[in-house]
């Protein structure tokens, strides 16, 4: 039995409860509070899955009592409880070996001790979700990849501590640190003498060498986003011992280059999703390597990478497959790309170009006359798009959104799309009736065909 946003009532439901999910909504009072689920969990031997995110108050003794009586559970989810530590961590490794998927993001107070032994502990786990960690370190890490040999799906988003010591070394990083290693860091001392700066002791751990045969070959989903110390010495090692990834969120790691996406451009077909939105340092040449590298891409987010040019657009609308593409931000984005997205990119769903100044109407058009497919249609901040008429098709701005600063909000969905390119078709045919009639032609913001 399920219970959703409430507890077991009675000794019999307790009995027969297996699915016991709390949701989080800030603008409502918790359904529970620890207490009270500290009360009942003795009596619920069969838990199978339990998501407690809506439990905040949720302590480390509750999670014990839910792992000394829940032998068979296989799915928790803690994420947000801020009061869990370290010991209900250390209780989960002891009592709940069965565990399959475990999601323990945003917990301030998880420490790499905890988390190694969670890892150690629990030989059955595929789904670990570690986002937002901020005492994690790569020493943590280091045990994931010698011990989760079974993990489908890894996500450490935002764990700003973790470098690139925390994955494999191969034998190619040696030659790329050294070409990237920056000069010693000079300090000066009380006495006014220079002297070199010390090395932490996380930037002194030794490479993590693993056997060529030691991979994960079961994750297909791995999200690194928002790690901000990796660099593309830390993507050599991943696709040596991850090469069948098929979903991968590099989004806001600034430090990857060129040389990373050519790492990345190795998992070849396995490669269904990628995200690198907001990697300043990727040019052209990577991410049209990536591009041409990975036929069976479908969701692509190349979003705010200032030196990216129509060519990898051109290059990503040939994909056979790409149901889903991010281009937003892209200063130097022209017509060109949209008239080759017209042209080939027949599977599109969704389509992001949002803060692409340069597109016009014309770019949009033919967009919307040939990808018949299209269900979702970010346009927001384009100067083109303020043009009388189209406004009305768009969905509402979200609140507190500022045109003022974020530009014209224009998203469109579903049939809005449909209704948008037939209003651009009739205005396109009344300005070229007008100038065969020889009229001045008059913008119109309604559906009359009335040149005047």
């Amino acid at each position: 039995m399920s219970y959703i946003d409430t507890l077991p009532s009675d000794e019999e439901s307790c009995y027969y409860a297996e699915h016991i999910e709390f949701h989080h909504d800030p603008a409502l009072a918790p359904a529970a509070t620890d207490d009270e689920l500290a009360a009942v969990l003795p009596h619920c031997p069969n838990v199978v899955s339990a998501y407690l995110t809506g439990v905040p108050d949720l302590s480390d003794r509750t999670l014990i009592i839910l792992a000394e009586s829940a032998p068979n559970l296989a799915h928790l989810d803690v994420s947000g409880c801020a009061d869990v530590t370290d010991l209900g961590l250390h209780a989960l490794a002891a009592q709940s070996t069965s565990l399959v998927s475990v999601s323990i993001n945003r917990l301030s107070g998880i420490t790499d001790p905890a988390l190694a032994r969670l890892v150690r502990g629990l030989p059955h786990l595929e789904q670990l979700e570690m986002d937002s960690l901020p005492l994690v370190t790569s020493v943590a890490v280091r045990d994931v990849w010698i011990f989760g040999r079974g993990l489908k799906k890894w996500s450490m988003a935002g764990c700003l501590q973790v470098t690139d010591s925390a994955f494999p070394w191969v034998p190619e990083r040696e030659r790329l640190e050294r070409e990237g290693e920056p000069a010693p860091t000079v300090m000066e001392d009380a006495s006014g003498s220079a002297t070199q700066r010390r090395r932490t002791w996380l930037e002194s751990l030794p490479p993590l060498v693993l056997p060529a045969m030691h991979r994960l070959n079961e994750l297909h989903v791995l999200d690194l986003s928002h790690c901000p110390k990796l660099t593309d010495s830390a993507m050599l090692g991943i696709v040596a011992h991850a090469p069948h990834i098929q979903h991968l969120n590099l989004a806001g790691c600034v430090e990857l280059t060129d040389r990373a996406m050519h790492a990345i451009s190795s998992l070849g077909i396995h490669l269904a999703a990628v995200d690198i939105g907001g990697l300043e340092r990727v040019t052209d040449a990577g991410a049209f390597v990536l591009a041409a590298s990975c036929p069976r891409l479908q969701f692509v987010d190349i979003s705010f990478i200032p030196n990216l040019s129509d060519i990898v657009v051109l290059e990503l609308a040939a994909l056979p497959h790409l149901r889903r593409l991010a281009a937003a931000g892209l200063p130097r984005l022209t017509d060109h790309a949209a008239f080759f997205l017209a042209e080939h990119a027949f599977e599109l769903e969704r389509l992001h170009l949002t803060h692409c100044s340069q597109l016009t109407l014309d770019g949009v058009r033919a967009m919307l006359r040939r990808l018949e497919r299209l269900e979702h249609l970010g346009l927001s901040g384009i100067p083109a798009l303020r043009r009388r008429g189209v406004r009305r098709f768009s969905e509402p701005p979200p609140e507190g959104y500022n045109e003022g600063k974020q530009g014209a909000y224009r998203v469109f969905r579903a049939g809005n799309i449909r209704a948008l390119g037939e209003f651009l078709e009739k205005e396109e045919w009344r300005r070229r009736e007008s100038e065969r009639l020889n009229i001045l032609f008059t913008p119109r913001g309604d559906d009359s065909r009335t040149l005047y």
